[in-house]
C-alpha cells in the first residue's frame, strides 16, 4: 500500500512553569519530510519563551488516518537553542538574549508505521 505523509504545520506556545500562554507565531514544516529532504520554517516572537512543534505524520492513502511520527532522533543539534520531547511534540527554546535563525535537524519514526521521516527545521527568534 503507498503510503502517503502528512506535514503538519507548527503549534507555537509559549511554556510557563503552570501555565501554557498561546503564541503568536507562523510557518509550517513543508514538504519533503518522506524523502528525508523536510524543510519546516517558522518565526516567533523573543517574548514567547518556547516554541511547541507538532510531530510530523504519516497519513494513510486515503489521507483520513494520521499517525505521529513520535520517536525523535536529533540529527543536528540547534546552535542557540535546546531541543527538549513533550507528549504533543518538540520544545524549540532559544538562548537567553538570541534572536535570529537557528536550525536543528530530525528523524522521526513510529512503532505504528513503516518508513521514517526526515528534515530540518529552521526557527527564527524576532
Amino acid at each position: 500500500m503507498h503510503r502517503k505523509t502528512l506535514v503538519t504545520t507548527f503549534f507555537i506556545a509559549s511554556l510557563m512553569a503552570t501555565s501554557a500562554a498561546h503564541a503568536a507565531c507562523s510557518g509550517g514544516l513543508g514538504r519533503g519530510w518522506a524523502s528525508g529532504k523536510g524543510d519546516g520554517k517558522f518565526e516567533m516572537g523573543a517574548s514567547d519563551g518556547s516554541c511547541l512543534i507538532a510531530y510530523p505524520a504519516f497519513m494513510d492513502s486515503s489521507g483520513s488516518v494520521r499517525t505521529p511520527a513520535t520517536q525523535t532522533a536529533l540529527t543536528r543539534a540547534p546552535k542557540s537553542g535546546a531541543i527538549t520531547l513533550a507528549p504533543d511534540g518538540l520544545v524549540y527554546t532559544p538562548a537567553a538574549g538570541f534572536k535570529g535563525a537557528d536550525k536543528f535537524c530530525i528523524r522521526n519514526t513510529t512503532p505504528a508505521q513503516v518508513g521514517k521521516l526526515s528534515g530540518c527545521v529552521t526557527v527564527t527568534v524576532r
